[in-house]
């Protein structure tokens, strides 16, 4: 009887043993999972925060580049695609005019933007001229005027030169590479600058857009 009960207490110690071993296998398996799942998210955190950077490199050296705000605005003459005329900066004045840079003719929301900009009765009532500027060449800026119904001054600027000046390349919306983002500029009635802000998204409501200019401006 003895024997038998020491062979019980045996096989019961070694499947405690056994269990045991297995609980412990699992801890571990549960345990390289959540470090796993870890080291992923540090991944990823790095990841985000590298564009992150990226994006506010960008932007920042847009702003560093561009005229601030009281400072006189850089002369431009550029080809308003509208009329295929050239127009100045110095035709701007005597009227307060707001500049919209916008990635052009690949982006169907900045030509919807900048066709809702130029219906805004908000706009009109605050004695503000819009002007767009876009990358693109005179003759796709000439076509995506025609089909969108814009006739508000659209300048093409394919060599850049007055996104440069204005600090505009890479600011705002998708902040592509060589083209202008989406973001503004108000220039005063003497061609300084009065407010300049850009956008993430690809479109902004006008009376957002003017409730931006007043709180800025307030």
């Amino acid at each position: 009887m003895s024997h038998r009960i020491e062979a019980k207490q045996a096989r019961r110690a070694e499947q405690l043993r056994l269990e045991q071993g297995a609980r412990r296998r699992q801890q571990l398996l549960r345990g390289g999972g959540l470090l796993s799942v870890l080291l992923i998210a540090v991944a990823l955190v790095g990841v985000a925060i590298a564009n992150s950077q990226s994006s506010s490199n960008l932007s920042a050296t847009g702003a560093s580049s561009a005229p601030a705000v009281g400072a006189a605005a850089p002369s431009f003459s550029l080809t308003n695609a509208v009329t295929g005329r050239t127009l100045t900066s110095g035709s701007l004045r005597g009227h307060k005019t707001l500049l919209f840079f916008s990635e052009g003719v690949t982006c169907q929301a900045c030509l919807v933007q900048a066709a809702d900009l130029q219906k805004s009765t908000l706009l009109r009532a605050a004695g503000i001229r819009l002007v767009s500027i876009t990358t693109d060449t005179a003759s796709q800026l000439a076509q995506a005027a025609r089909e969108y119904g814009i006739h508000a001054p659209m300048l093409a600027d394919p060599t850049r030169t007055m996104s440069n000046a204005y600090g505009m390349i890479a600011v705002g919306g998708m902040q592509m590479a060589n083209e202008d983002g989406h973001a503004f500029m108000l220039l005063s009635s003497t061609g300084r600058v009065l407010w300049r802000q850009a956008y993430p998204t690809m479109y902004v409501k006008p009376s957002q857009l003017l409730a931006d200019i007043g709180q800025a401006r307030a």
